[in-house]
C-alpha cells in the first residue's frame, strides 16, 4: 500500500486525497480536492468555472500525527461569486477563516469546556487568544438555529469569576433544561414591550414592562435560587 493511500484512510478527510507527504520536525501533508466544483466559503453559491489558482499553499494545523505537529497544505482554485466577489474556494475539512482543522477545533473546544482555557492552549500548543476564537467559530458552526422554538419557560441566572469582576448572564429553557441563550453582561437587558402585561404572581398589569420574571425551578439547573430584583 501507497504511503499516500494509507494517509487517506488514516486522516479520513472529507472529499479530500493525500497526494504527498515530507516527514520532518512536523509532518506536512500535501492534499487536493476530490470534486471539480468549488463552492463559496460564506454562501451556498457553487461552480466549475475556475477564476485562477493561487500562487501560494493554503496551510491549516491538524491533529498530532505519530507524535509530531501536521499540517495540512492545499494549492486552493480561486472561483467568482456573484454576491462576495472573486475569493479562494472553500475547504471541507476546515471552517472559513481558520488556520486549523474542523477536527483539530472541535477537540480545543471539547477540551474547553472541560478546563480552563490556559491549560487548553497549553495540551494544545496554542495561544489562548486562539482559543477563544475556535470557541467561536465551533458556536456559530453548530449552534442550533432551532434552538428558540417553542421557547416558554425562561430562566435567567449569571455566573461570575476572576473574584466577582467577570459575570455571564445564562438564559435557559426549562423544558429541555439546555442553555439557549449567553452574554457577558452583569444584567440581562430588558426586555420591552408595547402594551402592559400582568403579573404572574399578583395579577396586577403593569405600567411597564418587567425586565425578567424569576422562578423557583432555576435552581434545579444553576443549584440555588435566584435573587429577586
Amino acid at each position: 500500500m501507497r504511503a499516500t493511500t494509507l494517509l487517506s484512510r488514516v486522516l479520513n478527510l472529507p472529499k479530500t486525497t493525500v497526494r504527498a507527504v515530507e516527514v520532518g520536525e512536523e509532518v506536512t501533508v500535501w492534499v487536493r480536492p476530490q470534486q471539480r466544483v468549488m463552492s463559496c466559503p460564506h454562501c451556498d453559491f457553487r461552480t466549475r468555472h475556475r477564476y485562477d489558482t493561487r500562487m501560494v499553499d493554503s496551510a491549516w494545523r491538524h491533529l498530532d500525527l505519530g507524535g509530531r505537529g501536521c499540517v495540512l497544505k492545499l494549492r486552493r482554485r480561486r472561483l467568482r461569486c456573484p454576491e462576495h466577489g472573486v475569493l479562494a474556494e472553500s475547504v471541507p475539512s476546515a471552517r472559513p477563516g481558520s488556520g486549523f482543522t474542523s477536527d483539530f477545533e472541535d477537540l480545543a473546544v471539547w477540551l474547553a469546556t472541560k478546563c480552563d482555557r490556559k491549560t487548553v492552549s497549553t495540551f494544545c500548543r496554542v495561544a489562548w487568544r486562539t482559543v477563544g476564537a475556535m470557541c467561536s467559530r465551533v458556536v456559530a458552526d453548530k449552534l442550533d438555529p432551532d434552538r428558540l422554538d417553542e421557547l416558554v419557560d425562561i430562566g435567567v441566572d449569571e455566573i461570575s469569576w476572576r473574584k466577582h469582576h467577570k459575570y455571564l448572564t445564562l438564559v435557559s429553557n426549562h423544558d429541555t433544561g439546555k442553555i439557549v441563550g449567553a452574554r457577558p453582561a452583569r444584567r440581562p437587558p430588558r426586555w420591552t414591550g408595547s402594551s402592559p402585561r400582568p403579573c404572574p404572581r399578583t395579577g396586577r398589569t403593569r405600567s411597564r414592562p418587567c425586565r425578567w420574571i424569576w422562578v423557583l425551578r432555576s435552581r434545579n439547573l444553576f443549584g440555588r435560587t435566584p435573587r429577586r430584583r
